[in-house]
């Protein structure tokens, strides 16, 4: 579902950082993938074969309303974020690690027993 205007919408924009990374290339470079998601509320995840760190944090100004307190004040970043680029239910991404587990069985699937 898409929302028009962000009418309705739970500003889920608003309640995560998501920052590209180097798509990791020999099984040593999981490391750091392991090592991401072993913190709390930190996923990565794979999005139109670009590969992201994702922090599940909301932003500071956002009001229990869902609103921006700092509306007319707020980063250019948000101001350019457009209802195409809106994070909306039942979007899935191409790969998306949430545990040490998830990397593993990922790797064990792509390199197998290679060292």
């Amino acid at each position: 579902m898409r929302y028009k205007n962000c009418e309705g919408c739970d500003a889920k924009c608003c309640k995560h950082v998501a920052v590209e990374i180097d798509e990791p290339e020999e099984k040593e470079d999981f490391e750091n993938i392991k090592w991401y998601v072993c913190h709390k509320n930190v996923n990565v995840f794979v999005e139109e074969s670009k590969w992201y760190v994702e922090f599940l944090t909301p932003c500071e100004h956002l009001m229990e309303n869902n609103k921006c307190h700092i509306y007319s004040q707020r980063p250019k970043i948000c101001c350019e974020y457009s209802e195409e680029d809106c994070v909306f239910e039942g979007y899935k991404d191409e790969l998306i690690f949430k545990t040490i587990e998830d990397v593993e069985k990922y790797v064990g699937e792509k390199f197998g027993g290679k060292q």
